[in-house]
């Protein structure tokens, strides 16, 4: 027996001992109240109708012809450790989600391979600039379930080819008059240190008298380094930017007033401010080797001394208004007004300065090469107001009931992209540690305005006391409006040459207009077998614009902006499935889908963002099962096989790489509940490898509009975690510890990175870590 793999077991069996103590010393302690719906950890027993994106309307799973599943609140406070975010939770918990990035963002973690549209609270929060952040905005510890619909949706407009994830704030409980609840929390590293630690305070207070039931919540976390399974401090991640040395700062509240029996308003609000605070850089080598010497293989280590001013932000604020008359001549009528602000700021990053028009000799350009850098860092910002209203509406037809929603929304964004410089010769000269702003900004993209408009209807009929159907059908309209601007490798050029007195007036592109407008179907039947067993048959479609201002950022001055060539993306999907969930705990599902569309978006190697007029198509099938045991014991999982491919300017189809479509994964749990809200739960989640992508990405033929896109070999990898909570101390106390076998890995997405953005954004995944957190309520 090797010393690696004793020691792996020594851990092993002493978190699973501390773990079994714990849980025993507290097995006689009262059961306490921690939250309305986290002090009951038995299974639900019932189907339950719950608020279901998929029709804008409550309707129970066993009614919906898709893939619906739901986390409730005692999930997430299970998953939840200091400083996680959600997108590790729905990582693990959703099979159709791909694997959680590490950072602060979710970028490539798709579903079916597909773009998901965040909403909260049922307001989307993805919009045309898409920095996918929108699971990096919002604490855990203020949410009190999440809805996921797998598949392509329109029902919300825009931005759903792959799914809809609706995350649902925490209320007032009814009939309580004053209610609070604490938490505190803290996560260590498995080197124990100051400087590894993220700590979490969060505080919500609710009310509720007479007609007036209130929330309000707030978190605070602050993280500190994160340690790779050696124990060693992993290196800022510049790309897309990391979680450590930030602090967040959580506010979320509402406030319902009923009106009478039919009416009630709601007015909803939430500040979010997520803000790195660091010392440490990546290490570029000597003389900055990992950026000039091609084939260089970076240390991947943090390096102390970093000077930056700005660092990676994330920061927004968002306000919705809701009224809901259920007596509005025999219909139910539900408005809402929203509207939010976000911005989010990147670590700075190197670029090249492109000297092809420049008025100079070859000879003359190849010596300027040298100096032909910036060093950039961009910030977004994006400004959304909208509004919708829907009617809820019941018609007899033959002694059956014809269920119908139909409505209107209006949306309209404001993108803009800037990127701040700083001096070359200093951040040269201390090997990348010192950022100085040379006081020069360029625009990254053009501002853009678009305007969305969308139409709707949705049906459900009951043909018999088992088969129902389901079809709706959506309007879109989508404006977009580019102002005029000049391309940053324009201006960029223009600033290089005029230090060598050399003119160079830089060239613009002309503002323009994109209007298009889609008309989508969605087509479901459900057919109940009993009780407890369906099996469903849909067809659904969704619709996307590309990230406008993301495409134009790259183009060459005289690029004419039209509707012909940015053209929206349409997603056919199919899926057929069977679920069951029993009286008795028992939940099983199989699903297999089937999506297609004539067009593919691809980043580019050289980091531009283009639409190839190609063939694109994703399948795969979906499985989960939760087993009872005994009656305080269960075991489930889930697996998610995934496949998806373009057509190359050959017509041969080729894989697309993972940051499209998730590598197979598949999850395990074992799980004991006592009555008293005493619990274990071991997990795991593992990744197949796979080289496909990559070996197609060698052979593929492109053209100048079926581009070549990057794509790696990835190796798989599997993390276990041991979760305990026990009643003590007159609330709850949670105890985790995460990566228990301490596994050196490095993420998908930090794998994908490597070939996408470079080898110094594929640095390793966290090891071991501890979590504690001790939740009361009063």
């Amino acid at each position: 027996m090797s010393k690696e793999y004793q020691m792996r077991t020594t851990h092993f069996s002493l978190s699973l001992l501390f773990l079994a103590i714990s849980s025993q010393i507290y097995a006689e302690t009262p059961a306490t109240r921690v939250s309305s719906q986290a002090a009951n950890t038995q299974p639900s027993s019932t189907l339950s109708p719950i608020v279901v994106t998929a029709t804008r309307s409550p309707t129970s799973i066993a009614e919906i012809a898709g893939t619906v599943q739901t986390i409730a609140q005692v999930e997430i406070v299970q998953q939840a450790a200091t400083g996680k975010k959600v997108a590790d939770i729905l990582a693990q918990l959703v099979p159709s989600l791909g694997a959680s990035s590490g950072t602060i963002s979710n970028y490539g973690q798709t579903m079916r391979g597909r773009q998901v549209q965040i909403l909260i609270d049922g307001v989307p929060q993805t919009g045309s600039r898409d920095v996918s952040r929108q699971l990096n905005s919002i604490s855990p510890a203020l949410i009190d379930h999440i809805e996921v619909v797998s598949g392509a949706s329109s029902i919300y407009g825009s931005g759903a080819t792959g799914g809809i994830i609706n995350i649902i704030t925490k209320r007032a409980t009814e009939g309580e008059p004053l209610s609070f609840e604490s938490k505190v929390g803290l996560t260590a590293g498995n080197r124990f240190s100051s400087d590894a630690l993220a700590y979490e305070v969060a505080q919500t207070a609710a009310f509720s008298h007479g007609a007036l039931d209130g929330f309000l919540g707030a978190s605070f976390t602050q993280r500190g380094e994160q340690q790779d399974s050696r124990g060693e401090r992993i290196a800022p991640e510049p790309a897309q930017a990391d979680r450590q040395d930030t602090q967040t700062v959580d506010i979320n509240g509402r406030l319902n007033l009923r009106l009478n029996d039919q009416q009630r308003i709601s007015l909803g609000a939430q500040y979010y401010n997520d803000e790195q605070d660091s010392d440490y850089a990546p290490d570029y080598g000597p003389n900055l080797s990992a950026l000039l010497v091609r084939g260089y293989q970076p240390s991947l280590k943090a390096i102390k001394g970093l000077q930056l001013d700005k660092q990676p932000l994330t920061s927004r604020y968002a306000i919705n208004a809701q009224y809901q008359n259920d007596d509005l001549l025999g219909q139910q009528l539900t408005t809402e007004a929203y509207y939010r602000h976000e911005k989010s700021r990147f670590f700075p990053f190197v670029t090249a300065i492109n000297l092809a028009r420049a008025p100079l000799s070859d000879a003359q350009k190849q010596q300027l090469a040298a100096r032909g850098y910036a060093v950039l860092q961009s910030e977004s910002e994006v400004e959304v107001a909208g509004a919708r209203a829907a009617l809820q509406s019941n018609l007899n037809l033959a002694d059956k009931t014809l269920e119908l929603t139909y409505g209107v929304d209006y949306e309209q964004e404001t993108d803009k992209q800037q990127a701040d410089s700083h001096d070359l010769t200093r951040f040269m000269s201390s090997n990348g540690l010192q950022y100085q702003s040379s006081g020069k900004t360029y625009g990254f993209g053009p501002d853009v305005d678009i305007n969305k408009l969308g139409v709707f209807l949705q049906s459900r009929l009951p043909l018999t006391d088992q088969l129902s159907v389901q079809a709706g059908v959506r309007h879109e309209k989508i404006d977009s409006d580019s102002k005029q601007y000049i391309p940053t490798n324009e201006a960029m050029l223009s600033d290089l040459l005029a230090a060598y007195r050399i003119a160079y007036p830089p060239s613009s592109v002309a503002a323009g207009k994109v209007k298009h407008d889609a008309t989508l179907f969605n087509l479901g039947a459900v057919y109940a077998l009993n009780d407890a067993q369906q099996v469903f048959a849909n067809f659904s479609q969704g619709f996307s614009l590309p990230d406008v201002q993301r495409m134009l950022r790259d183009v060459q001055p005289g690029f004419v902006v039209n509707s012909a060539n940015i053209e929206p993306i349409k997603v056919n999907n199919y899926e057929l499935g069977w679920r069951m969930q029993g009286t008795d705990g028992l939940n099983l599902g199989l699903t297999g889908f089937y999506n297609t569309s004539d067009k593919v978006t691809q980043f580019n190697r050289d980091f531009s963002v283009t639409v190839a007029d190609t063939d694109e198509r994703v399948y795969g099938a979906e499985a989960n099962f939760s087993v009872p045991v005994l009656s305080q014991f269960k075991a489930g999982g889930t697996l998610a096989y995934t496949r998806g491919q373009f057509k190359d300017a050959a017509g041969a189809w080729r894989e697309l790489n993972a940051y499209r479509v998730s590598p197979v994964k598949g999850t395990l749990f074992g799980e004991w509940n006592d009555d008293h809200d005493n619990g274990l739960r071991v997990q795991m989640l593992a990744i197949a490898g796979s080289d496909r992508a990559y070996n197609d990405a060698q052979q593929a033929a492109f053209s100048n509009t079926v581009r070549a896109t990057p794509a790696s070999k990835i190796k798989g990898y599997a993390v276990m975690d041991v979760l305990a909570h026990a009643n003590a101390l007159g609330g709850r106390i949670d105890f985790g510890v995460y990566n228990v076998w301490n596994t050196e890995y490095r993420s998908v997405y930090s794998q994908e990175a490597a070939a996408t953005y470079g080898l110094m954004s594929s640095i390793p995944a966290e090891g071991r870590t501890y979590g504690l957190s001790y939740t009361v309520r009063y």
